[in-house]
């Protein structure tokens, strides 16, 4: 009994451990640039068709992007608090989720932080 506690303990913490590797090669938030985005998709209609595009490049030279659309902020400023959040491989490829603190303007509108980079092959 003793010893299926301590493997299953062992287990976790080399997956705690592996996730953490791999939340690792992620772009940090510093190295990811926006720039205004306009979707040419003809089933989004505007102002939901308008946001960012994001591009990241990491120490180890590997080429990240992403969109976020139906958005007028980058949710790159510091009153997020963006950070990565999640990995995950989907389609083949890597994907990194980014989340922060959701902000609230005085108008009552909110903005909850929200971005995916995927590294581009």
């Amino acid at each position: 009994m003793r010893n299926t506690i301590t493997l299953a303990a062992l287990a976790a913490l080399l997956m705690a451990g592996s996730a953490h590797a791999a939340l690792s090669d992620c772009p940090a938030v510093a190295d990811i640039k926006a720039e205004k985005f306009t979707s040419s998709d003809p089933q989004l209609p505007a102002p939901y068709n308008e946001g960012f595009k994001y591009q990241a490049s990491t120490a180890s030279g590997k080429q990240w992007q992403g969109v976020a659309l139906a958005t007028t902020d980058s949710f790159l400023e510091e009153r997020y608090a963006l950070k990565a959040e999640a990995v995950d491989e989907k389609d083949g490829k890597t994907v990194c989720s980014y989340g922060g603190k959701t902000f609230t303007d005085k108008d009552g509108t909110k903005s909850i932080p929200y971005l995916k980079m995927t590294l581009q092959k």
